[in-house]
């Protein structure tokens, strides 16, 4: 099922498949002194998101930019949940393929195919 989802508050293109949206438990274990283990839950949860697009120059531009920024604001819609929630990411792409140009493709900068993580801070 396709997730709405938009970074600083732009919706993304659909993707080409549906997104992976990971959501785990942060928790740090350690020894005391009594050799017993504690858990310290320092956050209930944080999401992963992994998709890939089939994107115009123009929307390559735009991943690029978001990629060198420290953060960025990407809001997911959770149909589950009929809610739209906000977190800060880091957002990298994994693969970047550029498609050959072609007289169609001129006009919009190229085509490319590229696959990217967006990972709560």
């Amino acid at each position: 099922m396709f997730n709405e989802i938009k970074v600083n508050g732009e919706y993304l293109p659909r993707p080409d498949e549906d997104l992976v949206i990971k959501n785990k438990k942060v928790k740090t274990e350690y020894e005391t002194e009594a050799g017993t283990t504690q858990v310290s839950v320092t956050r209930a949860s944080k999401i992963t998101i992994s998709g890939s697009w089939t994107l115009t120059g123009k929307w390559m531009q735009k991943f690029r930019n978001w990629e060198e920024a420290d953060t960025v604001k990407v809001s997911v819609f959770f149909p589950s949940y009929s809610v739209m929630s906000d977190h800060e990411c880091q957002l990298s792409i994994d693969s970047e393929n550029h498609k050959k140009f072609s007289r169609e493709q001129l006009s919009v900068g190229g085509i490319y195919e590229i696959s990217v993580t967006m990972e709560e801070l």
